[in-house]
């Protein structure tokens, strides 16, 4: 009989399409030079540097997004690679065949002996019948006796299958985060998705803005910097996106979740150090922090913006450049639990005059996304799951209304900065 052909043991199993994609995306990139991650994000301006590199990873089917910018900024049809990135969520959403079952059904019991299992080998058939052929007959005792000893094995297997799949389900969405060696979580309890929505670059200054900075009036320049990620270090290093002008100020807006107590700081590649303006926590210990420095020294895109943060499961920081301010006027900071309409840091009211600038920021966490005021100019949105840092900036026109205030449902921590 002609032996029957087998796949060779030990052949790589095919690529799923999330891994094959990123194959795909890797060969467009080394197509067009291999240009630097971080390149390549100054090029598309709205996705970081390090979630271009977790697109062609492989780890995780990135969003359209993202994928779109990785090929804008390696010069690639998008059409082409929209039929390609729809394929490959497509069939990632396709449910996979159950697994087999850790013991096979078995087959009926026959008059002649117990129940042959359904997914034994030949060797393993061949062996049983030898041993079966130097037993004596089975009488009814010992047919008994075979019989619970398979039905013991069976409870045996399934017992194992079931404390397995447990323990696997377990690493990947346990109950509780997993304290650290200092005693703080190391995650959510939440299972976040794995990619970030997407974040849109700023846009030009509105005209009066324009104008304003002419006349020296406090006024945004530009987002140089930002990110979000979930994270196991307690490092962040930002390239800096856009120059920065000698003198401006440099305003670090961050959240920090499930975070540990400890020191924030933040330096860029010039030697500018930033110091904390607020500080502020909120019960499940999600903390908002506003970092400030004035007389920032020149930046261009060959620096860096470096942040050390304690232990946390997620940050959001962004880093914007501010003209016409040199000092801190005066802070507010608050913070409120999920299930109200409102955010305000009005119950810790900050000192202002007339033509100072106030810049607020929040840290929400579910809920709606926090929305200012009509007043305010908000900045883009750094989002993650169900987690958002929101910035936004006006000029103070009434000295008994200096709160950073706006609507939302989320769990809160805002601050307000006064700066002049």
């Amino acid at each position: 009989m002609a032996e029957q052909e087998s796949q060779p043991a030990g052949r790589d199993p095919a690529p799923s399409a999330v891994e094959a994609l990123a194959a795909e995306l890797r060969r467009l990139r080394l197509e067009a030079g291999k240009p630097s991650f971080r390149t390549m994000a100054k090029t598309v301006g709205a996705i970081s540097h390090t979630t271009l590199y977790e697109a062609a990873s492989g780890s995780r089917l990135p969003s359209w997004t993202t994928t779109s910018a990785y090929v804008r900024a390696c010069g690639g049809d998008e059409a082409e690679w929209h039929h390609r990135w729809t394929a490959a969520a497509d069939e990632g959403s396709t449910p996979s065949a159950p697994s087999a079952p850790l013991t096979s059904p078995t087959s009926p019991v026959g008059p002649s002996g117990p129940p042959v299992a359904a997914n034994t080998t030949a060797d393993t058939t061949a062996d049983s019948t030898a041993a079966s052929a130097a037993e004596p007959p089975a009488g009814p005792g010992r047919s008994r006796r075979r019989i619970w000893t398979h039905a013991f094995c069976l409870l045996l297997g399934a017992a194992l299958g079931v404390g397995s799949t447990l323990a696997v389900v377990g690493f990947r969405a346990p109950d509780a985060p997993t304290p650290s060696a200092h005693g703080c979580p190391s995650g959510d309890t939440e299972s976040a998705p794995a990619e970030a929505a997407a974040r849109p670059a700023p846009g030009p200054r509105p005209a009066a803005e324009r104008a304003a900075a002419d006349d020296g009036a406090p006024s945004w320049a530009a987002r140089i910097a930002f990110d979000q990620q979930a994270v196991s270090s307690t490092e962040i290093v930002l390239p800096v996106l856009s120059p920065v002008t000698p003198g401006d100020a440099l305003v670090v807006t961050m959240m920090l979740t499930s975070t540990c107590p400890g020191a924030v700081t933040v330096t860029d590649s010039r030697g500018d150090r930033f110091r904390i303006v607020g500080d502020v926590t909120d019960s499940l210990r999600h903390r908002v922090l506003f970092l400030a420095a004035f007389g920032a020294s020149a930046l261009t895109a060959e620096d860096s913006i470096r942040v050390a943060h304690p232990r946390a499961s997620k940050y959001h920081v962004a880093v914007d450049e501010f003209r016409g301010v040199t000092a801190v006027r005066s802070v507010g900071r608050a913070s409120g639990d999920a299930g109200g309409t409102t955010f305000s840091t009005a119950a810790n009211a900050a000192a202002c005059a007339p033509g100072d600038l106030l810049v607020g920021t929040v840290g929400s966490n579910s809920g709606s996304a926090p929305e200012f005021g009509t007043s305010w100019t908000s900045l883009p949105a750094l989002r993650l799951s169900s987690y958002r840092l929101t910035t936004a900036h006006r000029i103070a026109t009434d000295p008994d209304h200096c709160a950073a205030t706006g609507q939302t449902t989320s769990q809160w921590g805002a601050i307000l900065a006064v700066l002049r």
